[in-house]
């Protein structure tokens, strides 16, 4: 019997740890550029990490990435152009509008302080803060998908020190509800609509994808029950 329980916890850290990498790459990718993250793309590294990670944590996406989003994600160009193009998709509105990272744009446009200060609760209840050197606001895109890979990361700390980790979870199905799920699509449907670089488009209909898929692991409670 212990070794069934044994199996059951080893099954869901790894599940853990794997949504943790595919929340991180995504951010990652949807970030400003650097020489690391340029290089991860164009060298494929990170494509085959985003595969192995949805391969354990959602077998039911990794076709689909596979097939539809990998063959979009290797970079040819040079590190100089993939920031001007990041640039022009998302920031510039030059020469044609950009597209928004920032969920305040999208949702709760009236009321975007109020917006701000939840994300904050959010954070501050897990003991994080927005670096002030980064000059970023709390709904941003990354910073939201930052915020999953460290719950995620720490339900499966949680599970490996034989501690609860109910309050990781309901902090992901929570945040998903009332954020990222809510937000996401309109992302998505606005970067398919302005952005022609094919590698932001994929990587956004992927981010929808996962975010959706987990929330209804989390509520069904597959991620918890899964190896049991």
């Amino acid at each position: 019997m212990n070794s069934l329980i044994d199996e059951a916890v080893v099954g869901r850290i790894d599940q853990s740890l794997a949504s943790s990498r595919v929340y991180s790459l995504l951010a990652i990718g949807l970030g400003f550029p650097d020489l690391e993250s340029y290089a991860g793309f164009s060298d494929g590294r990170l494509i085959i990490e985003m595969q192995q990670a949805l391969e354990v944590c959602m077998p039911d996406l990794a076709d689909y990435f596979s097939e539809q989003i990998a063959p979009r994600l290797t970079l040819t160009c040079s590190f100089e152009d993939f920031e001007a193009l990041f640039l022009t998709a998302f920031e510039t509105n030059m020469p044609v509008p950009s597209a928004a990272l920032y969920e305040g744009v999208h949702v709760q446009q009236s009321n975007r302080p109020a917006l701000i200060l939840e994300l904050k609760g959010f954070y501050r209840n897990f003991g994080l803060t927005m670096d002030a050197r980064g000059n970023e606001l709390e709904d941003t895109l990354t910073a939201e998908l930052e915020f999953m890979h460290f719950l995620t990361a720490k339900q499966a700390q949680a599970e490996l020190e034989g501690l609860p980790p109910n309050a990781y979870q309901r902090a992901q199905r929570d945040f998903l509800e009332r954020h990222l799920v809510v937000w996401l699509p309109l992302v998505r449907e606005e970067v398919k609509a302005k952005v022609a670089t094919q590698f932001f488009v994929a990587l956004t209909e992927l981010a929808e994808q996962f975010v959706t898929a987990h929330l209804q692991h989390v509520c069904c409670g597959k991620l918890i029950h899964r190896f049991s």
